[in-house]
């Protein structure tokens, strides 16, 4: 071999650096061309010799070339050496090939063999759990053997072929032999895989081009012979770089391949036409310039017949065919080259014996791309792979199907198609053992190994899951249910849009696959409009336009849109979006470049704001920041220790249970987080759990929750202290700046939070350590806004603190708290980004704050850091602000105004408390037994329970089923209904923990197996199979597990799990209430003598599912078979669990009942009220009515598919015509006399149905230690829904009150032992429960049933531990029989803050009005009457006096039993007759055993009423503390800011001192502070200097230059002057030369009317004046200042100042209302609408002693006739006899009109009282009487002054006439007649002075026919007054008054004599002060109006206006508007009469 070649060959071989052409230059063809050296001499060689030459020359100019351009390693992965050939390199890929074919199914058995053992072992551990651990390590010994096994072959296979390469070499290299073109051996089939290198190995085989190609035989030699046969070396194999593509022709039958050059005139032209042959082309790198060419192994030519100086560079270049694939089969024609790539060609060089030449740089020329040629389908199949691996293509991989999803098995249908299917050469075999190597869904490889014996198992078995698995309907359905159960797309979402446009794009292209352009499923519209549904209205309404634009939807035709329109729509859409925001991304970067090499993102990456975080664990919490690495996750599970999978793929670790799991983590030492060994604050996993979005691994989800606490205020999964919350405000700035910390000779540079609204300054453990802190230990207690305390244990040290800028100057921080766990979150603000967008922060210090992390927090305890000390920055309104402080610039507040966040917002110390379920279920239950529903009759449904309603309604429906119609309701899904979707093995660790609880136990399993075997009998769940669960839009599997529960053993569904953040009781509606309260149930079943019971047999299982809610129901059992995939069972009804079964399963049994409502209305009543979900008590009088309510409720009940059974009865003969699975077991036994036994379960009690008794059952099983959980579980379990035993479980919530006091934990010992002692005696008494019974009946059957009178007792009673009430209902008949029967009792412990007893025997009052209310509304029988008992006088008192004059405890409590009760119920009971007495004293159960008062109630009630407890004299005003203080309290907040600004001060003092403090930088706190009188007057001076400059600036600028003003200026006509003394503008005026005022008064300050410091001294001067006048305001004030339009400003001032209203405002006065119907009743008889009312009292003598009469007066309403009467008392006796008198009189009235009451004045009190008390009964009896009564509004006393004229005017007549004498009773009736007379004589009307006029009438003229007493009657003609005119006496005299009284007097009402002017009429929620006369003008009270009343004339005249609690009815004239109603508003709300 020459040595140049050798050169060259090291040379090539030599590495190259990769060169790369510019991006520009792409497109264009790029290549070189070496220097060409000058032809070769002819030879006279003959032509063996110059092909032989050729041979060499090529060889060594190639094979350098082929070492370094081939890859070294092939496609199976095994290296081997360069020197090799490509026949040799595919002898050995396929003999490794095969190798490795063997070794795989050698892998197989292996493993099959594996998994034999595996199952045998695990048959055997269904014995023993051990022995399936056992088989589990050895299958992983197993599997580590098996894996070493593998690599042993693996080695001994590199061995073999490194072997094999060896003796290839030293067989090439000693070949020899010649080739011959027409050996028999060179034929090459088509049908070997290579049978383009066989190609090209027979054309270097040509002797000569000149040879006719019909001479060659066909080639046949496979690739095994190729090489043998040829003998050719390695190195001819090599394409040559430098020559250029050939093109390769054979003919059709048989002719061997040629090679002719291209452009070239040669014979092989004339072959005819040949078949093409498909050839690959590959783009490689050259070795030498690494630029882009055809890499194709060019064959060997001969050159002997065509001169290739001549024919190599006279050929053109020929066109390039560009294609964009690598690796792709072309078809070559016969005059078309093999197709390059578009960038690059080969320029070929003359063929020459020499080495080619080193090339050059230079040599690169570029050419024009060629025009593009679309390729043609590869005419075989199955090439692509072979090349793809020889020339080392990464090859596709196939997916694995293992999700079920249809959408995974399209994407493995299409690569089976693309990569297997075609593939004829491969067997159906060998293709049906690759799917099923890709099958991982168990019911697909299983429905694949059906067809395992077919003979075609490859197509049938894919064609079988095609049907299954690929349909498009089940692919539409699929696709849609995942996009549909998406959160639907926000406005401004772009990554949402284009993730929902590429799935509706994906699901387009596989439609498209599938079912072609135009199937059905692509062309459905309602798909369209489902997923529509998930996009914005914006979008929609796009779509819609879009779709018109292009002529679909248009009117006139029926096109409209289909999945592809709107994939094309969401593709335009998407494009558009993706345009605009890379635009606008663009500008802003450009915009935010900064100025400068760093570079601040304008966007920044949202992060926490600052939480300060304390764990009680003892570990620092999650997040810390201080030693957290910069290291990434690898891939590594922690559990298997395998490297090739995440924890969270771990299928061993999803076995686990949650305490196995952190047992594992507990046991480790492990992270919480990852589950690895490093510490939680080392941790630094990014990725938040899917499901709570914390930072945990999903996985581990459900063990921390387990673990965890719960939070009071935000939902957190560890018990930490948080001092933020989610919030979806703008993100907010805090205060962060950079300080130095410094401790001795240590410092340390650190960022600090300035926080306002922290008390303490808190530092974190790092800065402590890296100081070296030390201080006192310190217990910080801490509050939430709940009111829940905590301490946490800390220390109190002290440390410096300075500016970065400024580090001498230093702060001190004293007693900084710090403890362990404490934490401050990552800052990270955009501060440059920030000052470009805002004007007013640029140029300002800022520093940057980059995703720093304070430790330190200094709080308002240092307030001299947190205050600024210059002017604050602002900017916008809610734009950011910057802050310069004693430690720096900083900056504060929102980032912008419309920016959006899902940071953080900071509150205040929200706090953990340990979960406590169980607990809180106990109190709970304590206080719903505790507390009285006495309003529960007033339904308000919300709007979900409204919505469940409708939802029942409409979608209840009957089905039958097995011949029975039942009903079947919807599940009552929230709107909008979200998709359920968990697949099994979201279950599957739930079965199999259910599984190992039941192994444990075989009796137990055993009857969990029979259980739902029962189940599935009965029809209740059925068993689908794995399809037709696929099927379904929607999926939701239940876990299930066995509880022990009285006894038994119960099957319980939990429909509460949860999956990925979803759970079934979460989307389902509990529905509203339907049924009767429990407590009504029981009162109503002791009503009648007879009594039944019974109860719906699975009430909740004869309800049946609607087919669409079943697919939500489902759960997983195999029968305990554990080695099988488990069964799949949906519920058919409703099953116990679910939130919504109750109301569904009520609402079905009333809506059932309600249709028969018509035909049976009792037993429909029944129904509603006397059954408690699934349980009947009812009781009846006799027991043939008892008899037919159970015929009828079994028949009505029946009927609707429910069987009413467990019948029992008190009377046998009720119940014993029932067969006898109808009848309870124990009635069973009762009626066969196998038992005497009759105890029946009733709603937790039991009845003896033998005596007819209630009694309780004892349900603490074991003792328990004496613990306070202990004590709630027990109390609680103690079940009375009556109250019966209530002084026994009194004593224990006193006594759990008691302990609270000894601060014990919850699981502490009892300490002391004498509470110990009291609780372990009260345990002690449990037992005797089972002895303790009471009467059911309320009233005892007495012979010949006489009617009963039936009457509630009721007794109150308190103590300073506990009050309560109890209820007694008394029977009685006329024959003198009389019962007592307990009814109900309720108690409460006391409360810990001391109350007085009045108060809590008030609370106990209250207790008992609320059981009177709760029995009355749910007994049936009728009360006739009802007493409440009370032994507190006081309370007696106040339930007798209005409320409204307490104090509110007081008064709230009396208003409401007032509401409830009357106050004549109230009666007075000592305490030994009191039963709630016990009560509050306790009684044990040995005691309430035997006969006591408790349970027959007091013995005074068995005698008559007269023998009762009378009530004593009570006390005048008893507890006059409890009365409201009349007394103004105001309260003035002071806000001192640091800064005096006058807009936060009230008045102008606290503006001044503000000042001088400012001015001294004296703390608000500091108490020390002393100043002087010259600081004040400073101060004042420099308030109004600040003052002028702000609202005169051009004034004060112009004036202290000495310019002049110009002409437009305020202050012109004041000639001004400026006091260079002090720097203010003053008055210059008119008045300097008196000498008689001081220089304030001659030359006033100047201040504009509308600055703040102007309206503080208008105030200060207005208050100081005690508010007067505008005009004494002004005088006042211009004795110093001069306020431009200061009248205007003083009597703004005054109209808003509430004072000034308060004490001068008047009443508004509305325009004087028409006249009411009652003046105008013409032509009706006198006294027809009458006015009442009362005066008095007088004096009268009654023998010896004086009494009080009071007058009354009737005062008609149109004629002004007048009535009087006397009265001896003031109640309503007297009232209606006086009333009676008048009828007799003067006729019975149609209608009486009275004050309310409140208009009696001075001291009538008693008056006032009394006559509202009687107001009531009076209104009844005249109410019977068929006489209207109406009341005036209160305090209107101008409604009703037609008789307050009169009663004034008898009042001065009476007064003349007594002169304040006593006189007797007669005389004073006398008077009043004589006062009758005298106002009814008085002339109606003007009386004219003209004696031709008329005398006016009078109302005696219609009274007694004469107009006055005095005047003779008239007389008539007899003849007149007899027969048919005798009638005319009286009738002349009407028609003379009423004549007279139309003429004259009713024209004189037209005018308005006064209140003519309407003023500003008043509105809701308007401020005003409410006119009392009885109380000065400072008391009197303020409200606000609630209701406007108009009138008939649509004018607002009273109102009703609310104050504190309480709502009045007041005229308008009684009200005076306030501006605003202030917060110190004195406290007035008692006194209001």
């Amino acid at each position: 071999m020459d040595p140049a070649n050798d050169d060259a060959s090291e040379t090539m071989e030599r590495p190259r650096r990769k060169t790369h052409l510019p991006s520009h230059l792409d497109d264009y063809e790029v290549g070189y061309r070496p220097t060409e050296d000058p032809p070769p001499k002819a030879s006279s060689h003959c032509p063996s010799k110059s092909r032989s030459s050729s041979r060499k020359t090529s060889h060594s100019g190639v094979s350098s070339h082929s070492r370094t351009s081939r890859r070294s390693v092939t496609s199976t992965g095994v290296y081997l050496p360069p020197e090799l050939s490509s026949v040799q390199t595919a002898i050995l890929e396929e003999k490794i090939k095969q190798r490795q074919l063997d070794s795989l199914r050698q892998q197989v058995a292996e493993d099959s063999l594996a998994d034999v053992e595996y199952q045998r072992l695990q048959a055997q551990a269904k014995e023993a759990q051990q022995v399936q651990e056992e088989a589990l390590r050895a299958k992983e010994t197993l599997s580590k053997q098996l894996e070493r096994q593998r690599k042993l072959q693996q080695a001994e296979t590199e061995l073999e072929v490194a072997k094999l390469v060896s003796s290839m070499l030293v067989k090439d290299s000693g070949s020899t032999t010649p080739i011959h073109t027409s050996s028999p051996g060179n034929h090459l089939s088509l049908s070997q895989p290579v049978c383009v290198d066989q190609a090209i190995s027979s054309s270097h085989l040509s002797s000569s081009f000149q040879q006719p190609a019909t001479q060659s035989p066909a080639v046949t030699s496979t690739i095994q012979t190729c090489h043998a046969e040829q003998g050719i070396s390695d190195d001819s194999w090599v394409s040559q770089p430098s020559f250029r593509p050939l093109q390769l022709t054979a003919e059709s039958k048989g002719a061997p391949f040629t090679a002719v050059p291209q452009g070239g005139s040669s014979s092989v032209s004339k072959v005819s036409q040949t078949a093409p042959i498909t050839m690959p082309v590959r783009t490689v790198l050259s070795a030498t310039n690494m630029i882009s060419q055809p890499h194709l192994r060019a064959p060997v030519m001969s050159t002997s017949a065509l001169p290739l100086h001549t024919s190599m560079q006279s050929m053109p270049p020929p066109p390039i065919t560009a294609t964009p694939q690598l690796a792709t089969s072309y078809t070559v024609p016969q005059t078309v080259i093999p197709p390059v790539t578009a960038h690059a060609r080969l320029l070929q060089p003359p063929i020459t014996s020499h080495p080619p030449p080193v090339l050059q740089p230079t040599s690169l020329s570029y050419v024009q791309p060629p025009p593009f040629m679309h390729n043609s389908h590869p005419a075989h199949m199955g090439t692509e792979l072979l090349f793809a691996s020889a020339y080392g293509i990464p090859q596709p991989k196939l997916p694995v199907f293992e999700s079920g999803n249809e959408s995974d098995f399209a994407l493995l249908k299409l690569a089976l198609d693309n990569l297997l299917t075609n593939h004829n050469h491969l067997s159906e075999q060998y293709k049906y053992h690759v799917l099923l190597s890709h099958l991982k869904l168990p019911s697909a490889q299983q429905l694949a190994k059906a067809y395992m014996y077919h003979p075609r198992p490859y197509s049938a078995a894919l064609q079988a899951l095609q049907d299954k698995y690929g349909q498009p309907r089940q692919l539409v359905q699929s696709e849609l249910g995942v996009m549909m159960n998406t959160p639907p797309i926000r406005m401004g979402d772009a990554n949402a849009f284009d993730n929902f446009a590429l799935s509706v794009q994906s699901l387009v292209g596989m439609l498209r696959t599938l079912e072609g352009q135009n199937g059905y499923e692509l062309m459905c519209g309602s798909h369209v409009d489902r997923l529509l549904s998930k996009l914005p209205s914006a979008y929609r309404d796009g779509f819609v336009e879009y779709c018109l634009s292009r002529g679909i939807l248009q009117t006139g035709t029926d096109r409209t849109y289909t999945l592809p329109d709107l994939a094309t729509w969401l593709e335009i859409k998407s494009q558009a979006k993706r345009i605009s925001n890379r635009a606008a991304t663009l500008f802003q970067s450009e915009l935010s470049k900064p100025h400068g090499r760093v570079t601040v993102s304008t966007r920044p990456k949202e992060r926490a704001t600052p939480v300060l975080l304390a764990n009680e664990r003892g570990t620092p919490p999650p997040g810390f920041a201080a030693q957290k690495p910069n290291t990434k996750l690898k891939p590594y599970c922690p559990h298997c220790d395998n490297r090739d999978h995440y924890l969270n793929s771990c299928d061993q670790f999803k076995k686990l249970t949650s305490d196995q799991i952190v047992t594992w983590i507990k046991e480790g030492n492990r992270c919480w987080r990852c589950g690895r060994t490093h510490a939680v604050e080392t941790c630094n996993l990014k990725r938040p759990c899917k499901v709570c979005k914390e930072l945990h691994l999903i996985v581990l989800h459900n063990t921390i929750n387990d673990t965890s606490k719960a939070v009071l205020m935000v939902s957190m999964p560890s018990t930490r202290v948080y001092l933020d919350r989610p919030n979806r405000s703008p993100k907010v700035m805090l205060k962060v700046v950079k300080v130095l910390l410094h401790h001795g000779h240590r410092t340390m540079e650190t960022h600090a939070v300035l926080d306002d609204g922290s008390e303490r300054t808190i530092v974190l453990q790092p800065a402590v350590r890296q100081l070296k802190l030390t201080g006192t230990t310190e217990l910080l207690p801490l509050q939430t806004i709940q009111q829940c305390h905590t301490e946490l244990e800390g220390r109190s040290i002290s440390f410096e603190v300075s500016s970065v800028t400024k580090p001498m100057v230093k702060f001190a921080i004293c007693n900084a708290f710090t403890a362990t766990g404490l934490c401050l979150a990552e800052h990270n603000y955009p501060v440059t980004a920030l000052q470009n967008a805002h004007r007013h922060l640029k140029d300002l210090p800022l520093p940057p704050v980059d995703r720093v992390k304070p430790l330190l927090l200094i709080g308002s305890d240092n307030p001299h850091l947190l205050t600024p000390i210059q002017p604050v920055c602002e900017g916008p309104v809610g734009g950011p602000i910057a802050v310069c402080t004693q430690l720096g610039w900083c900056l504060q507040g929102p980032m912008s105004p419309m920016q959006s966040s899902r940071g953080k917002q900071q509150c205040l110390n929200i706090m953990t408390a340990p979960a406590r379920d169980e607990l809180i279920h106990h109190v709970e239950r304590l206080w719903q037994v505790d507390t009285l529903p006495y309003n529960e009759k007033i339904i308000t449904r919300s709007k979900q329970d409204k919505e469940a309603y409708n939802m029942l309604q409409d979608s209840t429906i009957r089905v039958n089923v097995d011949g029975v119609q039942r009903y079947a309701t919807p599940l009552l899904r929230r709107t909008p209904v979200s998709l359920l979707h968990a697949e099994k093995d979201a279950v599957l660790p739930s079965l199999r923990s259910t599984e190992r609880r039941l192994s444990r136990d075989p009796e137990r399993a055993k009857a969990y197996c029979t259980e739902i075997q029962k189940l599935e009998a009965a029809g209740y769940v059925a068993k689908i199979t794995a399809e037709e669960a696929n099927k379904s839009n929607e999926s939701w599997y239940i876990p299930h597990h066995v509880v022990h529960h009285n006894n038994k053993d119960r099957i319980v569904f939990n429909c509460s799990f949860q999956h990925q953040g979803q759970s079934l009781n979460s989307q389902l509606l509990p529905g509203p209430t339907l049924g009767p309260s429990l407590l009504g149930v029981l009162l109503r079943f002791r009503q009648h003598a007879v009594a039944v019971s019974g109860d719906i047999k699975g009430m909740f299982h004869q309800v049946r599912l609607l087919p669409k809610d079943k697919q939500v129901l489902r759960f997983l059992w195999r029968d305990m078979c554990r080695d099988r995939e488990p069964d799949i069972y949906e519920w058919q009804v409703l099953p116990f669990g679910t939130t919504c079964s109750p109301c569904c399963a009520i609402f079905a049994l009333q809506h059932h009942a309600q249709g028969h409502k018509g035909d049976m209305p009792k037993l429909v009543n029944i129904v509603e009220n006397s059954f408690y979900v699934d349980n009947c008590l009812y009781s009846t009088p006799t027991a043939k009515e008892a008899k037919d309510v159970v015929d009828g409720l079994r028949q009505l009940l029946a009927e609707g598919g429910f069987d009413l059974r467990q019948w029992a009865c008190n009377v046998p003969s009720v119940i014993q015509h029932l067969p006898a699975e109808a009848l309870s077991t124990n009635s069973e036994r009762w009626l066969t006399k196998a038992s005497t036994d009759l105890q029946e379960p009733t709603l937790g009690l039991r009845w003896n149905c033998l005596n007819d008794s209630l009694g309780y059952n004892l349900r603490s099983a074991e003792p328990l230690e004496p613990t306070m959980r202990n004590m709630y579980k027990t109390l609680a379990s103690q079940y009375d829904p009556l109250g019966f035993i209530i002084p026994f479980t009194t004593r224990a919530k006193v006594l759990i009150q008691d302990l609270w006091k000894q601060n014990l934990g919850w699981d502490d010992l009892i300490e002391p032992a004498q509470l110990r002692n009291k609780w372990l005696t009260w345990v002690g008494e449990i037992p005797t429960l089972l002895q303790l019974q009471f009467p059911r009946l309320y009233t005892p059957v007495w012979p010949d049933n006489p009617p009963v009178t039936r009457e509630l007792h009721i007794f109150c009673d308190a103590s300073e531990r506990a009050y309560g009430s109890v209820a007694y209902l008394r029977a009685s008949d006329d024959q003198g029989h009389v019962a007592v029967t307990f009814v109900l009792a309720r108690s409460r412990v006391a409360p810990r803050k001391c109350l007085s007893m009045p108060r809590l025997e008030l609370s106990a009052a209250l207790t008992g009005a609320q059981l009177a209310q709760v029995i009355q509304n749910e007994l049936t029988l009728p009360i006739d009457s009802v007493t409440l008992w009370s032994d507190s006088t006081t309370v007696l008192y106040w339930l007798t006096a209005e409320s409204c004059r307490y104090k509110v405890f007081v008064g709230g409590r009396v208003a409401e039993i007032q509401t409830l009760t009357e106050t004549a119920e109230w009666r007075y009971v000592d305490s030994a007759n009191n039963p709630a007495d016990h009560i509050t004293r306790g009684l044990t159960l040995a005691e309430l055993t035997g006969p006591h008062q408790w349970n027959s109630g007091p013995s005074f009630l068995l005698k008559s009423v007269d023998q009762w407890p009378s009530i004593p004299k009570l006390a005048v005003e008893p507890e006059l503390s409890e009365l409201k203080k009349a007394a103004f309290v105001g309260t003035i907040s002071v806000n001192n800011p640091s800064l005096p600004d006058p807009t936060q001060f009230s008045t102008w003092q606290e503006l001044v001192q503000a000042t001088v403090r400012s001015l001294h930088g004296a703390a608000i706190a500091d108490n020390n502070f002393s100043s002087d009188a010259a600081d004040y007057i400073e101060a004042e001076k420099l308030l109004l200097v600040q003052a002028q400059s702000d609202s005169f600036p051009y004034e004060v600028k112009a004036l202290k230059t000495a310019q002049s003003l110009p002409s437009d200026s305020r202050l012109i006509s004041l000639a001004p002057e400026f006091d260079e003394a002090t720097g203010l503008i003053r008055v210059g005026g008119r008045l300097r030369r008196t000498d008689s005022l001081d220089l304030d008064s001659i030359h006033p300050i100047v201040l504009d009317p509308g600055h703040p410091v102007t309206k503080l001294l208008i105030k200060e001067t207005d208050q100081r004046l005690l508010h007067p006048g505008s005009e004494r305001v002004l005088a006042e004030l211009r004795r110093q200042y001069w306020v431009l339009r200061g009248r205007e400003a003083i009597r703004k001032h005054q109209h808003t100042c509430r004072d000034c209203q308060f004490w001068r405002a008047k009443p508004q006065t509305p325009q004087m209302a028409d006249l009411p119907s009652s003046r105008l009743q013409l032509y009706k008889p006198p006294f027809y609408s009458t006015g009442v009312d009362c005066f008095g009292p007088f004096t009268v003598k009654v023998g010896r002693r004086q009494e009080k009469r009071w007058g009354v007066l009737y005062k008609c309403m149109t004629t002004r006739c007048v009535h009087l009467d006397l009265l001896e008392q003031l109640d309503t006796d007297a009232f209606l006899l006086s009333l009676r008198r008048f009828i007799a009189r003067r006729g019975k009235p149609m209608e009486l009109l009275c004050d309310n009451g409140t208009n009696f004045v001075g001291g009538d009190r008693e008056l006032r009282e009394t006559f509202n008390a009687m107001a009531p009964k009076l209104q009844e009896q005249l109410a019977e009487q068929r006489i209207r009564f109406r009341f005036n509004p209160p305090s209107a006393p101008h409604f009703g002054g037609t008789w307050e004229r009169e009663v004034k005017s008898v009042k001065s007549a009476l007064r003349v006439i007594l002169r304040e004498q006593s006189v007797p009773e007669a005389v004073l009736q006398t008077l009043l007649v004589e006062v009758e007379g005298i106002l009814n004589s008085k002339p109606l009307g003007y009386i004219s002075s003209d004696v031709a006029d008329l005398d006016p009438v009078t109302p005696n003229l219609l009274l007694m026919g004469r107009r006055d007493a005095s005047l003779p009657q008239v007389l008539y003609d007899s003849n007149n007054l007899l027969g048919r005119r005798r009638w005319r006496h009286s009738q002349v005299l009407a028609d003379n008054f009423w004549t007279a009284f139309i003429r004259h007097h009713l024209p004189s009402l037209q005018d308005r004599q006064k209140w003519r002017k309407d003023g500003k009429e008043l509105t809701v929620g308007q401020v005003v002060l409410i006119v009392d006369p009885q109380l000065p003008r400072a008391l009197w009270p303020v409200g606000t109006v609630s209701e406007t009343l108009p009138g008939a004339d649509g004018k607002i005249r009273t109102v009703r206006v609310k104050v504190k609690e309480k709502t009045y009815t007041r005229p308008v004239v009684r009200l005076i508007p306030l501006p605003h109603l202030e917060d110190n508003v004195p406290d007035t709300a008692d006194k209001l009469s």
